[in-house]
C-alpha cells in the first residue's frame, strides 16, 4: 500500500468529490481521462466547508498528519531531510563541509538519529541542554490544521555546534528550535554579549567538551577574534 492509498482509506466516502485533468485542471465528467489511449486518473478534490480542496485539507487527513508529524519519529524524519538538504546546499555553494554525514540511513529508517538522541537524553534528560526547556514535538502548520504556522520554539531540532563541520556524532546536538534559530551565525563574542549568560555558559561547556583540541580557538573567538563559521 502506498502512502497515498494509506491516506485515502481514512477519508469518509460521503464527501462530495470532483476530478480535474492533471494538465489543464479542467473538471472531468468521470474520475479519469484518456491520454494517447492510456487511462489517467484525475486529480481528486473534496468539497469541505463549501470549498474544493485536495486530500491534505480533509479533516481526517489533517488529524492523521498531525499525529504522524507530531511525534519523535516524525521529527527524526524532518531532521534527516533537513540534514540532506543542508549538505546539498553546501555543495551547490562550493562549500566543503568537514567530515561526512554520519546519520545517513536507509529510506524511512532513523535508527542512527534515535541512538544519538537516546544517548543525549540519558545524560541531559528530554530537554534542550542549553535552555533546559523540555522538548516538544508539535507541528504547527496550515496543512495539519493546527496552530498559526509559526514555529514552536520548544520543538526538537538538530543543531551543528560548528557550522563548517558536517553532521557527525561529535558535532550534532539536539537543541530547541528557539536556541537553534537564536544563535544562528553569531560569533562567540556576539553570543557572549547577546545571549543569557547561563545559556552561553552551557553552550561553551558542551562545545569545549566535544572539541577539546580546539578549546584554545574558542577562547580566542570569545575574546573577539573573527568567527570561522559561515552561513547555516
Amino acid at each position: 500500500m502506498t502512502h497515498r492509498d494509506y491516506k485515502r482509506q481514512y477519508i469518509h466516502h460521503d464527501y462530495k468529490r470532483q476530478y480535474l485533468h492533471r494538465e489543464t485542471r479542467e473538471v472531468l465528467e468521470s474520475s479519469y481521462y484518456l491520454k494517447k489511449g492510456v487511462k489517467v486518473n484525475g486529480y481528486v478534490q473534496y468539497l469541505i466547508g463549501g470549498k474544493w480542496v485536495n486530500k491534505n485539507y480533509v479533516p481526517e487527513i489533517r488529524e492523521l498528519e498531525t499525529k504522524r508529524k507530531s511525534c519523535l519519529r516524525g521529527f527524526f524524519r524532518h531532521i534527516k531531510d533537513k540534514m540532506s538538504q543542508k549538505n546539498k546546499d553546501s555543495l551547490a555553494k562550493g562549500r566543503d563541509l568537514i567530515g561526512e554525514n554520519e546519520f545517513k540511513d536507509e529510506h524511512g529508517c532513523y535508527d542512527k538519529l534515535q541512538a544519538h538522541y537516546d544517548e543525549q537524553v540519558e545524560r541531559y534528560g528530554p530537554i534542550c541542554p542549553i535552555t533546559h526547556m523540555e522538548f516538544t514535538f508539535k507541528r504547527n502548520n496550515e496543512q495539519t490544521g493546527t496552530g498559526n504556522g509559526l514555529l514552536n520554539v520548544t520543538n526538537l531540532s538538530g543543531d551543528r555546534l560548528l557550522n563548517e563541520q558536517n553532521y557527525t556524532k561529535q558535532n550534532l546536538l539536539f537543541t530547541s528550535v528557539g536556541w537553534n534559530l537564536a544563535r544562528r551565525n553569531f560569533s562567540l563574542k556576539d553570543m557572549s554579549l547577546l545571549m543569557r549568560k547561563d545559556f552561553f555558559d552551557r553552550y561553551m561547556e558542551i562545545l569545549s567538551e566535544r572539541f577539546p583540541d580546539q578549546k584554545y580557538k574558542f577562547n580566542e573567538l570569545e575574546n573577539g577574534a573573527e568567527h570561522p563559521q559561515w552561513g547555516r
